[in-house]
Formats: C-alpha cells, structure tokens, sequence
C-alpha cells in the first residue's frame, strides 16, 4: 500500500536534499538554462512506488526516466507516470549554480496541472528565497552575487491517476544596468582618491 500525504512530504524532503549534496558543486553561473544540451548541468530525483514500497532514486540517469524528464526548445517537462510496475509520483529536478557579478533578474515561465507543483529559488540551506508560482515569476537577484542558489522544480501526484506535469520554460538571467563595481576596482579608486587629497594638500603647504 502506498504511504499517505504525511510520509510523501517526508520523502520528498530526503530527495531533494540528498539529489543536491549528490549534484557536485555549484557552477559559476546557471548553464543550459534553454535545455539546448538536453539536461546538461542539471540533476534529478524521482520517487516511485514498486509495488511494494517507497523507493527514491537520487541524480538519476534522465535516459532511464525518459517518461519524467523531455526537454523541447527552451523548456523542460516533469511528468508523473504509472510505469508498470513502479508509479512515479514524484518527479523533480534542480540545477545549484553561484550567481555571477552581473546578475539582475532570473525569470521564467510555468505552465503546470497537478496535484502538487513548485518552482522555487533556494539558499545553499535549502531556505526558500523566491516562489515562482506564488510570487512572481521573476526575482531580483543582485542582493545574492556570489553565493550558492539552486533552482528547484518539482511535480507529484496524490491521486494516483498520473496525468500531473510541470513545464518550466524561458528562463534567463538578464545583466545589470549598473553593474557593481568589483571589490578591486573600489580598492583602486579610494586609492586614488586619497593620492590627489594627499597632492592637494600639499600644493596648500607649498603655497
């Protein structure tokens, strides 16, 4: 018998956490993000019932999921699926990247019907920084420069009909206006600063 709603979050928990710490580490900036090179640069979960019990399968290979993971120009499909005789429920998928010097706004486009569905940005705890589907489906990401984030995608069934998806498309980063200048080139600058105080005051002196 399948485990309830209660046991489900549980697992999911486990998944996510242990796909990320599977994942390696963290890419200078997002890669692949139009899913060009199919799933290149991303990782994925699945959790599935047997017949028996609850299994997960952590950092899977997309190859043996290919009815939970198909890519499409710029877009990424998660689907559950009763593939006899595992049911997979559970399906998700995330990518840890450092956001890069002269990121401004990571935005995307959803389209999704399921029982349960998510498109997040997290911290490198895990702590939720941004929820696509219930916050905007863009973010400013300027206060994060340097850190470690993750995208994270899911979609489950609890139903057990399996017709649950989430697409996920068009997603960029798009560069800063205004770009903060780099700790060096603040470092130049004051010292130029106090070498012309320095030479102004003694052109004072000499005068």
């Amino acid at each position: 018998m399948k485990l309830n709603l209660a046991h489900k979050n549980i697992l999911t928990s486990a998944c996510l956490i242990a796909g990320l710490a599977l994942s390696g580490s963290a890419s200078a900036g997002l890669i692949n993000d139009d899913f060009s090179d199919g799933l290149n640069g991303w990782g994925g979960d699945v959790n599935y019932f047997d017949g028996v019990d609850e299994q997960q399968a952590f950092d899977v290979n997309f190859s043996d999921y290919a009815n939970a993971f198909s890519t499409d120009a710029n877009s990424v499909t998660l689907s559950t699926f009763d593939a006899t005789p595992d049911e997979q429920w559970g399906v998700y998928l995330f990518q840890e990247f450092v956001v890069a010097a002269d990121s401004w706004l990571l935005s995307l486009n959803v389209d999704y019907l399921a029982d349960d569905a998510y498109a997040t940005l997290v911290d490198d705890n895990g702590d939720l920084l941004h929820d696509f589907l219930t916050q905007g489906l863009s973010v400013d990401i300027s206060a994060w420069l340097g850190n470690s984030v993750a995208l994270e995608f899911g979609v489950e069934d609890f139903d057990y009909v399996y017709d649950d998806y989430l697409t996920v498309s068009d997603i960029a980063i798009s560069q800063s206006t205004s770009p903060v200048p780099e700790p060096s080139a603040l470092v130049l600058f004051s010292i130029a600063l106090i070498a012309l105080r320095q030479k102004s005051k003694s052109r004072k002196v000499a005068s």
